[in-house]
């Protein structure tokens, strides 16, 4: 009987962490979300100096949990990730406004994809 109570706190202790783990992306990738989406608004009234600060915040704070990302999550999505905030940051530069919106657009489709592949939900789970 003592196995079964251990078995069964390790199950919950597991289904605990992975609940938890999916909150914690959905906040992080949110958080950045809101600030490429606020940068994207600058960058539409000719502010790019301060659409480019607020997009290498939110880089810096991707660089910052590097290690969470790809320790939790798919190297392929996490290394995409890094490419078109790269290339989000060479549009700021250049201060194109047809390219930056596209490639900023889709970095924040890939973050919000990030986070629902965490999410419980049975598309995920088959």
């Amino acid at each position: 009987m003592k196995r079964l109570y251990i078995a069964a706190a390790l199950l919950v202790l597991l289904l605990a962490a992975s609940l938890a783990n999916g909150w914690y992306a959905a906040k992080i990738t949110g958080s950045m979300r809101e600030q490429l989406d606020q940068a994207q608004a600058l960058a539409e009234q000719d502010d790019w100096s301060r659409a480019e600060a607020l997009t290498r915040q939110a880089y810096e704070d991707w660089q910052s949990r590097h290690f969470y990302f790809h320790t939790t999550m798919r190297h392929s999505d996490t290394d995409q990730i890094l490419r078109t905030f790269r290339s989000v940051l060479e549009y700021l530069k250049l201060q194109e406004p047809d390219q930056y919106n596209a490639a900023n657009a889709d970095l924040m489709a890939q973050l919000e994809l990030l986070a629902e592949m965490e999410q419980p939900a049975i598309a995920n789970v088959l």
